[in-house]
């Protein structure tokens, strides 16, 4: 097997020749999601701030006066406008305002009469605003309709906790590390197919029909190495490219996750009113055992994609040939990868025996802490006893002279 480290070895120098394709492989994936992740997060609480600092823009319609005394009375909350001309649905799409509000005229006549009256929202739900004015508007309906109903309870001198009869107190079951890590569980297994199939296309092509195009193939085959060490020797390296750099993706999107947590976990004890935020270490989202097993699994699953993309990318006459021939296969990975995002995907029953979706499922399971061994074991040898088939048959196909010196 020495020809085989030596075909290797060669594919690697080459590879580490072209520097920026090893910093676009495996360095940019470190630096690209922790800032993404930071900047999501950053936009996002700025545009949070922004909107609680600043009132919401209520066109209000209440002939009785039922509702107008206590939304005047929170300015901060509430800032009332008068009613833009034209079609008013329209005007709140043109963000003129940020909620409509129409109280029934008998609204007085009801209150007296201890009557229930309606109160009409008309919101726009694509905007962020006008739900954000939505929910003020409802708290402080709730609010008022508290104090409602305490002036109904001592007018009749009726205990002030008659409307209450029970008080329910809720528990969350898990901490924001594990809905972390299954929100992360998620878009893994997406991650990992999209990375793991793109990685050694790209540089597969540049080890098959890249050779042909500089003329090098032949040199390599005429050398004493055996063709079969030399098929090998470029499977191995085209896979191990591609694995490597899927890990870079999964670890920089991991860290890109922490970060995140500790903003929320910032946030959450500054509402709180917490001395110190809580700590999220990397390990509380992605365990070593996590990544180790989940490593484990992209093996095989690299071996196979690397098979398909070696068979392509040798039979084609050029690169641009090769790319055409391995293209639709991203469109194949991409929908399997959508599909594993899913909700529910872990209640379908036959889900463990379909090839590449049972590592997506296994994947994801290991992430959100639900690992099940005998999925595992089953995803790892279907993988690994179908990567060894393709790695055969691209073998053999490979050995012919016809898929070699195809012109």
């Amino acid at each position: 097997m020495k020809g085989v480290g030596l075909i290797f070895k060669k594919e690697w120098m080459e590879f580490s020749k072209d520097r920026r394709t090893m910093f676009f492989t495996f360095v940019i994936p470190l630096i690209l999601f922790p800032a993404i992740f930071t900047m999501m997060t950053k936009m996002a609480q700025g545009d949070s701030n922004r909107r609680r600092g600043q009132a919401s823009r209520i066109v209000l319609n209440d002939p009785g006066e039922v509702v107008k005394p206590f939304l005047l009375g929170d300015a901060k909350a509430f800032q009332l406008v008068e009613a833009p001309s034209g079609d008013l649905k329209q005007a709140l799409r043109d963000k003129k305002f940020d909620l409509a509000v129409d109280v029934e005229a008998g609204a007085p006549g009801k209150l007296q009469r201890q009557e229930p009256f309606a109160v009409k929202a008309t919101v726009d739900e694509s905007e962020s605003g006008s739900e954000l004015a939505l929910k003020r508007l409802k708290e402080a309906m709730k609010k008022q309709d508290q104090i409602w109903v305490q002036a109904r309870l001592e007018a009749i001198k009726a205990p002030k906790d008659l409307p209450k009869p029970s008080n329910l107190v809720t528990e969350k079951a898990s901490d924001l590390a594990l809905e972390l890590s299954k929100m992360l569980g998620m878009f893994v297994p997406y991650i990992l197919l999209i990375g793991l199939y793109t990685n050694a296309m790209q540089h597969g092509v540049y080890m098959t029909a890249g050779e042909k195009e500089r003329h090098t193939m032949l040199s390599l085959l005429s050398t004493a190495i055996p063709r079969s060490h030399v098929i090998w020797g470029k499977l191995l390296a085209t896979f191990s490219i591609g694995v490597m750099g899927t890990v870079m993706n999964v670890v920089g999107m991991s860290l890109g996750f922490t970060i995140l947590g500790h903003q929320v976990a910032g946030s959450e004890a500054s509402l709180a009113g917490a001395a110190a935020a809580p700590s999220l270490s990397f390990s509380s989202l992605a365990s070593p055992t996590t990544l180790g097993l989940t490593l484990l699994l992209l093996i095989p699953l690299g071996l196979f994609f690397s098979s398909i993309i070696l068979v392509l990318g040798t039979q084609a006459k050029n690169s641009r040939e090769a790319m055409t021939a391995i293209t639709p296969g991203i469109f194949v990975v991409v929908m399997l990868g959508v599909f594993s995002t899913a909700p529910g995907l872990e209640k379908m029953a036959a889900l463990p025996y379909v090839p590449v979706l049972n590592v997506a499922l296994t994947i994801r399971k290991l992430f959100s802490h639900e690992f099940v061994a005998w999925q595992y074991i089953l995803a790892f040898v279907m993988t690994s006893g179908l990567a060894a088939a393709m790695a055969w048959l691209s073998t053999s196909i490979l050995n012919r002279e016809s898929a070699i010196f195809r012109q």
